[in-house]
């Protein structure tokens, strides 16, 4: 045990007369009991003073000195503690003894008559330290509480709470200073019940009685925010928050809770909620302006577009025209001056002429109306292969053409009329990007494409396709270029070189066709653009054999209609 633990159980002992004192000190120390042995009264006060966990007084020496200083420090004992005194007397119980009023006095005193036994003695002495000790854990207990509450003060005074507690019965209030500030009180002003209600804003006086009221009825949390109205009129917000604490019978008997003054928070709020406001109508106003600037760029593109498109056009159709009229002024000057023979030649280059003009023609017409595509099964190889003689002949002896077909190819689904179309277009590209010869390489294999893949892109589902791939060494595009290169009439090519609609028109048929197309290119590098068809699911049907179309002629007696509003047309 420790030097405070011996001191605060020990029992001072004081009899000054024979041997009562060293026949004490002597059982207590074979019992294992720490004792001292005081000569007077003054020296008794000293040791108790120091700690002591009983006193063991003969009762003469009460009668005979002056107890007014132990009297003095039994009376400012703290609220745990109940000094355990023996009274030592030769006259029997306190109902015997002359001494029985000094019981009175002192307190918690037990009667000892002399000669006394020593277990007697030893039992008095072991209950006393016992209910010592107790009274000892309840003051620790007392101290934590106190250091408990000292925390809490602390930490409602960091946060600025204040602290209340209603009692339910009668509705007696009990406020803590901070709660007394945050209502426009002093600590020293009165706060009860009615005061507080009669704080409550007007407004907001049957939203807080009713949640109130709910509280002290159900026991339900009590938490609101209102405004109260100052002493001096002002008005500020308040945070209000309680539990209920219930009683032994299961009803609510009070409610003990918090409030924290929050105006600031809800001019804060008011506010950020005006500059929102203020906010939405900059954004309004902006977004109106950028809509009306949007407009503007629209129409400087569109016009932009219809320039390029108006001007490749006409250059083409003019050169087109050029071979017509030039082949029919031809033909005339021959068949005025009677020579008729070797016009075959003439014909076909104004044929060619109008041939090329009508397929420009159905380009735009394409464009300009999407029409749906005729979707069937491709053999993509063998369409390629088929093209190949025809794709050797677009570009020139500078340009080296690679074929590369994977030999285990899906059939795709897809419009084959506009798949060569598309896969021409390419291979033109890739030969303008060339003009001092390189490899061009077309290649075909399968593609799985996940969701990690079909996610990034619009209306792009996860599974198996078929992909074309077009790829060149030539100059590259930069990245500007790529971001446009699938607008409609958008050409990097000079005037009269290009109408702009290749892309775009690849663009729409792999969209319609369900797929996607990319492009991949670097300055200086190349470009690869892969166009991704959907796997055909169905079931193959055998390809009919293609049959060359000859022309038709009338039968007698039948009638053709020609229905246009052009002279010479018709």
């Amino acid at each position: 045990m420790s030097a405070n633990g011996l001191l605060s159980e020990r029992a001072i002992i004081l009899a000054p007369r024979g041997r009562d004192s060293q026949i004490a000190l002597r059982i207590l120390n074979e019992a294992g009991y720490p004792a001292t042995a005081a000569a007077d009264l003054f020296e008794l006060v000293k040791e108790l003073t120091a700690g002591a966990g009983l006193a063991i007084i003969a009762d003469e020496a009460l009668r005979n000195g002056d107890i007014s200083p132990l009297l003095a420090l039994l009376g400012q004992q703290p609220a745990w503690s109940d000094l355990p005194i023996v009274l030592l007397t030769h006259h029997g119980g306190p109902d015997h003894n002359p001494s029985a009023r000094l019981g009175n006095m002192l307190g918690n005193v037990t009667f000892l008559e002399r000669p006394f036994h020593p277990v007697t003695l030893v039992s008095l002495v072991t209950t006393a330290v016992r209910g010592r000790r107790r009274q000892y854990e309840a003051r620790a207990r007392m101290e934590d509480l106190h250091e408990s509450e000292g925390r809490l003060q602390n930490a409602l005074k960091a946060g600025r709470l204040g602290s209340w507690v209603l009692e339910a019965e009668h509705l007696r209030l009990t406020s803590s200073t901070i709660t007394k500030a945050h209502y426009g009180r002093d600590d020293g002003d009165s706060f009860d019940y009615r005061d507080w209600l009669a704080a409550v804003y007007f407004e907001d006086q049957p939203r807080m009685q009713s949640a109130l009221q709910r509280s002290l009825d159900t026991g339900v949390d009590f938490i609101i925010e209102y405004r109260n109205v100052w002493p001096d009129g002002s008005l500020s917000w308040v945070d209000v928050r309680a539990r209920a604490i219930r009683g032994k019978n299961g009803m609510v008997s009070s409610l003990a809770g918090v409030t924290s003054d929050i105006t600031e928070r809800k001019q804060a709020e008011s506010q950020l909620r005006r500059l929102n406001e203020t906010l939405e109508h900059q954004v309004e106003e902006r977004t109106s302006q950028l809509r009306h600037k949007e407009d503007i760029l629209r129409q400087s593109q569109k016009m932009e577009a219809v320039g390029q498109l108006t001007g490749g056009i006409a250059h083409d159709f003019n050169n087109m025209l050029t071979g017509i009229i030039g082949s029919l002024e031809l033909i005339r000057r021959r068949v005025s001056r009677g020579h008729t023979e070797d016009l075959n030649s003439l014909v076909d280059l104004g044929v060619t002429s109008a041939n090329r003009a009508a397929a420009l023609t159905h380009r735009l017409l394409a464009f300009s109306r999407r029409q749906s595509l005729d979707s069937k099964p491709v053999e993509i190889n063998h369409l390629v292969d088929a093209m190949d003689e025809l794709l050797q002949r677009s570009v020139n002896e500078s340009i080296h053409l690679q074929l590369r077909l994977a030999g285990d190819l899906w059939t795709a689904e897809a419009d084959p009329n506009q798949l060569e179309n598309a896969l021409l277009n390419l291979v033109l590209n890739a030969r303008d990007a060339m003009p001092d010869g390189g490899t061009l390489v077309v290649e075909t294999f399968n593609q799985q494409l996940d969701t990690s893949f079909t996610n990034a892109h619009e209306n792009l589902l996860p599974g198996d396709y078929v992909v074309l791939s077009v790829s060149d060494n030539g100059c590259g595009m930069p990245e500007t270029v790529i971001s446009r290169a699938f607008d409609p009439f958008f050409t990097t090519k000079p005037i009269g070189q290009g109408t702009g609609l290749g892309l775009s028109m690849i663009y729409g048929f792999s969209k319609q066709s369900h797929g996607h197309v990319s492009i991949k290119s670097e300055v200086g590098l190349g470009t690869t653009v892969q166009l991704f068809l959907p796997r055909f699911q169905g079931l193959k049907e055998e390809a009919e054999p293609t049959l060359q179309s000859s022309a038709l002629y009338a039968e007698n007696g039948e009638t053709v209609l020609i229905v246009e509003d052009d002279p010479a047309v018709r």
